[in-house]
């Protein structure tokens, strides 16, 4: 892909769906603007409650760490990812100890999270903030993640051509962007769209030709052959919904268990079992990207890891005891060891 439009959506695709470093699954939930209660909508302006102590409330409704599992079929191997812990009214994400900051939201059973981005980062993309939508039922949770474009006001920007004129589009004038690029490539601010105070919207000049572009109330729609991306523009900014075949990208995730019931330290000769609130890791075992899932009082720690091209998964099965012990059987599925809490 040599058009630069293309890398730009390539770039927005791949931090939606890799932003947790695992794919994607499409939800045809018809649900890409505005709303209270389940699909990727936003929460309605002025509805819901951003009250600190009604959404603890309903954190600890739903305790557990949640973790997605898709199977790859370029490896045929499964793998699983922890997304979010929540714990005592708080969540947070992947492994981190550090509650998730920034302004929360919930109405229904959707909880929307607005987060900064981090400008001490050396990744561009990380320099974004973006929006965390949760739709929560009893044992799962669907996410879906908005990119946000930050507004500037409008300029020519050089390879730039107009895609349509729509002359309501001219009160939404500016230039809408992402930073982009890492510590090989200096950081940079990529343009998918800009808007002049006559309406026309200007794209990649050498791509303008297969984009299909639409206005509907404040929602920008603009269509590429590869995905198409619902815009709600607002003040300073537009928060994109990303959609492939019509479908907007979301991410569910299974609960599992809390592990801080099991927190401290198991071993026995070489072997060491380390359990905290956060995570799980045994050694000496040679992880590479373990995620350790707990069902009641059975632990797994699943590892996958790529060898000349070649994926496989281990898996390492802890059981408690309930004594202070724990049984760890080794991948290998035979050898058992006996740690015993420090």
């Amino acid at each position: 892909m040599i058009k630069k439009v293309l890398l730009i959506a390539a770039a927005l695709i791949l931090a939606i769906s890799c932003s947790k470093n695992n794919p994607t699954t499409p939800t045809n939930n018809g649900d890409t603007g505005i709303g209270n209660t389940g699909g990727g909508s936003i929460i309605e302006e002025g509805t819901g409650t951003s009250s600190p102590t009604t959404i603890a409330d309903f954190l600890k409704k739903h305790e557990g760490r949640y973790y997605s599992e898709e199977f790859s079929e370029q490896y045929g191997i499964t793998t699983r990812y922890i997304y979010y812990r929540i714990e005592s009214g708080k969540i947070y994400e992947e492994e981190s100890k550090t509650e998730i900051q920034g302004n929360k939201t919930i109405s229904g059973n959707k909880l929307q999270i607005e987060i900064q981005g981090n400008q001490s980062s050396q990744y561009g993309s990380d320099w974004n903030p973006h929006i965390e939508i949760l739709n929560f039922s009893d044992n799962s949770i669907q996410e879906f993640y908005k990119m946000v474009f930050t507004k500037e006001n409008f300029t020519t920007l050089s390879g730039y051509d107009i895609v349509t004129t729509i002359s309501q589009a001219g009160k939404y004038a500016g230039n809408y962007y992402v930073y982009g690029g890492d510590t090989d490539t200096e950081i940079t601010k990529e343009y998918l769209f800009t808007i002049d105070d006559k309406g026309n919207i200007y794209s990649v000049k050498d791509y303008v030709s297969k984009i299909r572009c639409s206005l509907n109330g404040n929602v920008l729609t603009l269509e590429f052959p590869e995905a198409k991306y619902n815009f709600i523009i607002e003040a300073n900014r537009a928060i994109a919904s990303i959609l492939i075949n019509n479908i907007e990208q979301t991410s569910t995730m299974r609960k599992s268990d809390l592990l801080t019931p099991y927190a401290g330290t198991y071993s026995e000769g070489s072997i060491t079992l380390t359990v905290d609130e956060a995570n799980a890791v045994i050694t000496p075992a040679d992880l590479m990207n373990p995620s350790a899932i707990l069902n009641g009082n059975n632990l797994t720690i699943y590892d996958h890891r790529y060898i000349n091209n070649t994926a496989k998964v281990e898996e390492h099965k802890i059981v408690f005891n309930g004594d202070g012990t724990a049984t760890y059987t080794k991948p290998n599925g035979v050898d058992t060891v006996t740690l015993k809490k420090n």
